[in-house]
C-alpha cells in the first residue's frame, strides 16, 4: 500500500480500504492482514456465490508497508479502493 493511492511511501501504521468481493464462483470470506504475519483465523468480508458485497477494512501494514489478501474459495474478483491511512506511532 505503500506509494500508492495517495498514501506515503513511508511512516505508515495502517490503511482504511473498501474491500469489495465482485461475483465469486462459491460461498466464502476473504481476510486482509498485514503481510509477512500469519493469516489470521478471522474474515473481513463473507459472501455467497454471484454477489457483490463490500466492505470497509482497516488493517496495519506489514514492515515493507503491503497488506496480504486470502480468498477462501472459488474464483473471485476483488476490488480494493484506498481510503485513508493511519501514521506509525
Amino acid at each position: 500500500m505503500a506509494g500508492r493511492g495517495g498514501i506515503p511511501g513511508t511512516g505508515i501504521g495502517a490503511v482504511v480500504l473498501n474491500v469489495t468481493a465482485v461475483v465469486p464462483s462459491a460461498e466464502g470470506y476473504v481476510t486482509v492482514w498485514p503481510a509477512g504475519s500469519p493469516l489470521p483465523m478471522a474474515s473481513n468480508l463473507n459472501f455467497m456465490p454471484g454477489e457483490v458485497v463490500p466492505n470497509l477494512v482497516i488493517t496495519k501494514v506489514g514492515a515493507d508497508g503491503k497488506v496480504s489478501i486470502y480468498n477462501s474459495a472459488g474464483s473471485n474478483d476483488i476490488v480494493v479502493d484506498v481510503m485513508g491511512w493511519f501514521a506509525s506511532p
